[in-house]
């Protein structure tokens, strides 16, 4: 059998034909793609210059958000719903993409700004966001990236439910139920970065933050038990 890297080599695609659903759900991603990315036109070329700063920031915004939309494109190819639940929690999401867009440029933007010396001092900083608001504000970015994946736990944890109907291989399923765990992950990154960033002394708030590096190893370990539980199905069904 020929190796893949993708996860796709675990499902059949079911969604053939694009729906009004995926339409609609396009036009939202593109229109969040639009919030990060407008800005005004530099008026110097001084000012031009200094996008580059802005174009890293877009640059990490627009990484998340094609991460997101592939975890979407990949929901409808693979089953194909288009019922009552699916068509519900797909709406919450494309709500939940155009509110978090804007905590998530000021985060990337800030980030940049920060670590490649454009704030000076420490006046800079505490104009754009006082330290005593760092906590309010990783509360505020955890809950939209909490309830943005949350929902595509949701989701996929509807797909589950419809494994019969959609005559899902163990496989499938496996898979399936990685991107409920990954969801359910999320959540708890989220909620754990937001716990210790209200508990932290003062001046200590923004080390919250660094609770989203365990994202990179957790999904990575839930992610190759998954395939290795994924191969193994394959293999027992003579795939």
């Amino acid at each position: 059998m020929t190796e893949h890297t993708s996860s796709e080599r675990y499902f059949i695609w079911r969604g053939r034909d694009v729906t009004r659903v995926e339409n609609l759900s396009d036009i939202v991603f593109a229109l969040s793609l639009t919030l990060i990315v407008a800005s005004s036109v530099p008026d110097s070329f001084d000012a031009l210059l200094a996008l580059w700063r802005e174009a890293i920031a877009l640059a990490m915004c627009f990484a998340l958000i094609l991460l997101i939309w592939s975890k979407h494109h990949a929901f409808h190819r693979r089953y194909g719903l288009d019922d009552g639940v699916t068509v519900f929690l797909n709406s919450i999401v494309l709500f939940l993409i155009m509110i978090f867009a804007y905590p998530l440029k000021f985060l990337s933007l800030f980030l940049v700004n920060f670590f490649t010396g454009y704030y000076t001092t420490g006046a800079q900083i505490h104009a754009v966001m006082p330290l005593d608001q760092v906590a309010a504000f990783i509360v505020i970015y955890a809950a939209g990236y909490a309830a943005v994946f949350g929902v595509f736990a949701l989701l996929y944890a509807h797909a589950l439910k419809r494994a019969a109907d959609l005559k899902l291989s163990p496989a499938e399923i496996i898979m399936t139920r990685l991107e409920v765990q990954q969801g359910v992950a999320s959540i708890v990154i989220s909620a754990l970065a937001a716990i210790v960033a209200l508990l932290m002394p003062y001046g200590f708030a923004p080390f919250g933050g660094s609770v989203y590096f365990l994202m990179g190893p957790v999904m990575t370990i839930l992610s190759r038990r998954a395939r290795k539980q994924a191969d193994a199905a394959q293999a027992l069904a003579g795939g």
